[in-house]
């Protein structure tokens, strides 16, 4: 599995910076030898933790780059928040259709909202 740092390399060296150089998750699992033949989750559970040590990696239906200005950050940010919205309102149907269907026995979780 590859480093962080060989990542980064990797994505400088052959110019995916920016939104339209954009690499697959499974070329780039191809390229270190760790395709699984499915998701790459290795290879996504690389990008996460490089993002998590403050590279600046984006990603849209065509693959991941290097964010390379403002308006691909603040397009990344805008997905990822739709992305939350999404998931916290099916969240909420399923806790509002259980509590409707299950008036003795109802879920006490706290609704969730993205601020």
């Amino acid at each position: 599995m590859p480093t962080i740092q060989q990542l980064i390399q990797y994505l400088r060296a052959n110019n995916h910076i920016g939104s339209t150089n954009a690499i697959t998750a499974t070329d780039l699992a191809n390229h270190f030898g760790i395709s699984d033949g499915g998701v790459e989750v290795e290879m996504r559970n690389v990008i996460r933790d490089a993002i998590a040590q403050n590279e600046l990696i984006g990603s849209h239906s065509r693959g991941f780059y290097l964010i390379g200005t403002l308006t691909e950050l603040e397009e990344n940010l805008d997905s990822l928040q739709s992305r939350a919205e999404n998931i916290l309102q099916r969240r909420r149907n399923m806790m509002n259709n259980w509590n409707a269907q299950n008036l003795s026995n109802q879920s006490s979780r706290t609704d969730l909202f993205v601020q």
